[in-house]
């Protein structure tokens, strides 16, 4: 080794010892640091620890910590530290008598308390870590000390923030449930079931059965483009639109169709005006006669599934609404069989995904309503349900999932039968 690097490692560990190079390291740390014997009683600290706690600017004797500090049960109580009746609880005393007796550190532990600085009660968050030391030929314990006051006071902001959030949530959340049929309808000649499961707490499809007069129900089933509170104030808003007299109840002079509500509805919820766009499909049925009538507006076709299980995809369908195309929406009608089902839906059944990434799909999604054609119609939507869970074996749903089932049970109008 050379000479002169001898030399230099000598002088290093001579300032490494020496009293002046700790205090340089201790009063320019950032942490508050100090040295306690096992009954915390301070005998050195750094500079930090005095402007952590006011108070404690100058020891002309050694004190507990508790009395420099200004811990709460020590100014309230008038007692000495570790006398008052919550020491023994003080995970820092804790602390200290573990890492003394038993050897064992302690790394970032909380600590919140109040301390009263210059005569004010402060609330404060730290974090502390304590190791055994030699100092002065006596065993003693290194506390230092981090203060997350200003960290935990943010955290504790933005977690009620959060719970409002999640309040306003779960109350547009019940808003929005509040929009989908009430119970399960059983009409003479018709029967109703059906599922709605956002992907998140709120969602963007919706849907609903309105009674338009004695022998005739319209109903629809929405999706709006995206998700969340956005979404799902456009959906609230179509549904109320639908309601009024450009929706399925009209005037006492109009029967409305399901091709002069599509209209409506392009021209009231233009993309300039609401910047998001949907996807419709809008349906009456003559429940005395058994004549379906539908339009859609880019919606996922509507499924016939006849009694014997053969299955009709209703295709007719003009642009999603908002697109402004200029297109003038029509209609189809066909007639209705006793024991025949139709099922609307959202493009979530099939999209969502099993754990490998695969979609449960169109064509398993329509095997699975021909295996189930013969059940009646709430067995019917609770089983696609089910199998559709089964497939994605406990993931939540990308998608929202909206599933609304109909059958009929009246006559059939022959000359509409198909």
């Amino acid at each position: 080794m050379r000479k002169d690097a001898v030399s230099m490692s000598i002088n290093l560990e001579d300032l490494r010892e020496s009293n002046e190079f700790l205090n340089q390291i201790l009063d320019n740390m950032e942490a508050a640091v100090l040295i306690a014997d096992q009954n915390s009683r301070i005998h050195q600290f750094n500079k930090s620890f005095s402007h952590l706690f006011d108070n404690a600017a100058v020891i002309s004797d050694m004190k507990t910590f508790g009395e420099i500090t200004g811990c709460v049960s020590a100014v309230l109580e008038n007692k000495a530290c570790g006398e008052t009746s919550a020491c023994k609880g003080c995970v820092l005393n804790q602390s200290i008598v573990q890492t003394m007796t038993a050897h064992v550190p302690v790394d970032r532990k909380p600590l919140q308390r109040i301390f009263y600085i210059k005569g004010i009660a402060v609330e404060k968050y730290l974090r502390f870590t304590t190791r055994r030391i030699q100092y002065q030929g006596r065993t003693m314990i290194l506390i230092i000390i981090y203060d997350v006051s200003d960290i935990e006071r943010q955290k504790a902001e933005l977690e009620r923030k959060q719970m409002l959030i999640d309040m306003d949530m779960k109350a547009a959340a019940t808003i929005q449930q509040s929009l989908l049929p009430l119970s399960p309808i059983c009409l003479d000649t018709l029967r109703a079931a059906w599922k709605f499961v956002p992907s998140q707490r709120i969602g963007g499809d919706i849907f609903n059965i309105h009674q338009m007069d004695r022998n005739r129900v319209g109903l629809y089933m929405l999706d709006v483009c995206g998700h969340g509170v956005t979404a799902a104030l456009i959906s609230v808003a179509v549904s109320q639109f639908l309601l009024g007299s450009q929706g399925f109840i009209g005037t006492c002079c109009e029967q409305v169709s399901p091709a002069t509500v599509l209209n409506n509805l392009e021209k009231a919820f233009p993309f300039e005006r609401f910047d998001s766009y949907f996807s419709i499909v809008c349906m009456t049925i003559d429940v005395a006669g058994g004549l379906l009538t539908y339009g859609s507006a880019g919606h996922p076709p509507p499924l016939l599934v006849r009694a014997d299980g053969a299955m009709q995809i209703l295709s007719q369908r003009g642009p999603i609404i908002g697109l402004s195309s200029g297109a003038v929406y029509t209609q189809e009608e066909l007639g209705l069989r006793p024991g025949d089902k139709i099922l609307l839906y959202t493009d979530g059944i099939m999209e969502n995904r099993a754990g490998s990434g695969q979609a449960f799909g169109k064509e398993r999604f329509y095997k699975t309503l021909q295996q189930l054609a013969q059940n009646p119609v709430n067995v019917f939507v609770d089983e696609i349900y089910s199998e559709m869970q089964a497939f994605m074996n406990g993931n939540s749903p990308d998608d929202d999932i909206s599933l609304l089932g109909l059958e009929y049970t009246g006559e059939s109008l022959d000359q509409y039968a198909i």
